[in-house]
């Protein structure tokens, strides 16, 4: 059975993600938790953590009902502002890790 996600913030509304996952969907999940190359002072730019998890999530999300997101795809997701747009990829990317996992077995992340 879907599970809907209920969003807060900039982008109010909810998505709904596939449940339980395909095989492929999970293999797009497991390439989203290779750690991207890290700056020379160790950072990670932001930009690049979500470049990883959006694949997984335009591959597991069947439904976008998110306000000012009308007919988002991997290609036109909004990247700014930049803090607002990271917080909903990794809310979102979360939400799936917990259907990837289980409820209760959900890693820190």
């Amino acid at each position: 059975m879907p599970k809907v996600v209920n969003v807060t913030g900039k982008w109010e509304g909810s998505v709904t993600m596939a449940d339980p996952l395909t095989l492929p969907q999970a293999r797009l999940i497991e390439e989203a938790l290779d750690t991207p190359k890290k700056n020379e002072d160790g950072t990670v730019w932001l930009s690049a953590m979500d470049e990883k998890r959006l694949p997984a999530l335009f591959g597991c999300v069947t439904e976008w009902n998110l306000k000012g997101l009308e007919g988002v795809t991997l290609e036109n997701f909004p990247a700014s502002p930049r803090k607002a747009s990271h917080k909903l990829v990794e809310y979102l990317f979360l939400e799936l890790m917990k259907i990837y996992t289980g409820e209760l077995e959900t890693p820190n992340a």
